[in-house]
């Protein structure tokens, strides 16, 4: 009998463990950015693209609950991340961070861009322009129209930097149209290796558009939580930030596999 009770109070144990066991939402954006993201809309595609598979792996790593995957406009991701409609979102630099936003900090205070994913802002442009592969990226912008998605958290820092940006096309396939009419001069997109994209422009837009192969510039994609989450989980956020700096060889493998697909 006493076996009986011991066995029954584990059960209900382990069942109220699982249910207080709230479900992580990490959002990402529903625009289709092979190799990172694929797929457009609401959907988790299968596959789902090399920066989910990764942040699958980190938080499996680390966290003890599920992940509920939450694919959201880039505007609106930030905003649900800001009112606690989701825990987690990858987002790139900014000039500055709102408070309900939680970053790796350094001892001084500092963004901690030893546990951010370094990235480059690559510039793709017109092949009947005729410019050499190495050309000089940052200088040739500085009087051109660059088009950049809705949204993109990486043009207020490329305002500042005196570029001209255009930001009307939603996503990739609306600013590759823009540049094929001649109303931008070049497409900014951000990536972790300079190369991550060649395979799949080429797929999808054949010769007619090349990359520049010195980059616009680099930045930092940040796994950044809401504040509130952080304050109530701060040990489980600090050791998955720990883990993807300690782990970032393990996006590049992802992106090679990407790119034999």
């Amino acid at each position: 009998m006493l076996r009986c009770t011991f066995l029954v109070s584990a059960l209900l144990a382990a069942a109220c463990a699982e249910a207080a066991c709230v479900p992580v939402r990490i959002g990402y954006m529903d625009q289709d950015r092979p190799p990172y993201w694929l797929g457009n809309g609401n959907e988790v595609a299968d596959p789902p693209g090399a920066g989910v598979e990764y942040l699958r792996a980190a938080t499996a790593a680390v966290l003890p609950c599920p992940v509920q995957w939450v694919r959201l406009p880039l505007a609106r991701m930030r905003s649900a991340l800001q009112s606690g409609e989701i825990d987690f979102a990858p987002l790139g630099d900014r000039m500055d961070y709102p408070p309900e936003y939680a970053l790796p900090r350094d001892k001084s205070g500092a963004p901690d861009r030893s546990r951010a994913l370094a990235t480059n802002v690559i510039m793709l442009v017109r092949s009947a322009d005729h410019l050499p592969a190495d050309t000089d990226t940052p200088r040739y912008f500085q009087d051109r129209l660059i088009g950049v998605p809705t949204g993109a958290p990486y043009a207020p820092s490329l305002r500042a930097a005196g570029y001209k940006i255009d930001e009307g096309g939603r996503d990739l396939d609306r600013n590759i149209g823009k540049l094929r009419l001649k109303r931008i001069d070049g497409v900014a997109l951000t990536v972790a290796a300079p190369g991550d994209m060649d395979y799949a422009v080429a797929s999808r837009y054949g010769s007619e558009v090349v990359r520049l192969r010195v980059p616009l510039v680099t930045a930092h994609i940040w796994l950044v939580a809401n504040q509130n989450y952080y304050v109530a989980h701060r040990e489980q956020v600090e050791a998955l930030w720990n883990w993807m700096a300690t782990h970032q060889g393990e996006l590049g493998a992802l992106l090679g596999k990407y790119s034999r697909k």
